[in-house]
């Protein structure tokens, strides 16, 4: 009988985790990230120790993109991303490069080194301990959420993309212009 009313509660108590306090799509606490939905609000500093807080970039198109050190790929699209924001940065664009690496993945003076080699022109910052790429639970990098002006996503990308043409640019200049 105890067997039976533990297995009793236990269902219980999942079909009510699993309900998501009622809300159609999700729960109260785990924002959506799809287009259409908020943006994640987040306060880190660069990697020049400038802070950076994505509601204060309401207004402009923001470019989070995410990447590590060890993805080619990834290494590859921040160059098209630095041309992508030389272009439109007096549009309104901000593209804000996060290194998903931890210090075991990828010291930080490697990961230094490298961007001062390249010498990008984007916002360059290091989420160490993994808060962002939590909040906006990123699996793997690349991947990038262009935001729109109204702090709203606008654009889910998971792999690789043109930034440099194609549908990612002509949403995005699409974005600038309104």
């Amino acid at each position: 009988m105890k067997k039976l009313l533990s297995t009793l509660l236990l269902a219980l108590l999942a079909a009510a985790c699993n309900d998501q306090a009622g809300k159609p799509g999700g729960s109260l606490y785990e924002p959506k990230l799809a287009p259409g939905s908020p943006a994640v609000d987040f306060l880190y500093k660069d990697m020049d120790g400038t802070p950076f807080r994505l509601s204060e970039e309401r207004g402009k198109v923001v470019l989070l993109y995410f990447w590590r050190m060890k993805c080619g790929e990834c290494r590859e699209e921040l160059e098209s991303l630095d041309v992508l924001q030389r272009k439109y940065r007096g549009r309104g664009l901000v593209v804000a490069a996060i290194g998903a690496d931890s210090m075991h993945s990828a010291p930080l003076f490697k990961v230094r080194e490298f961007l001062e080699n390249e010498g990008f022109s984007f916002i360059n910052i290091r989420d160490e301990d993994g808060y962002v790429v939590e909040a906006y639970r990123v699996m793997r990098a690349p991947e990038a959420y262009v935001i729109g002006r109204d702090g709203n996503i606008a654009l889910v990308v998971k792999g690789r993309s043109d930034w440099t043409g194609g549908e990612t640019t002509s949403l995005i200049e699409k974005l600038l212009s309104e």
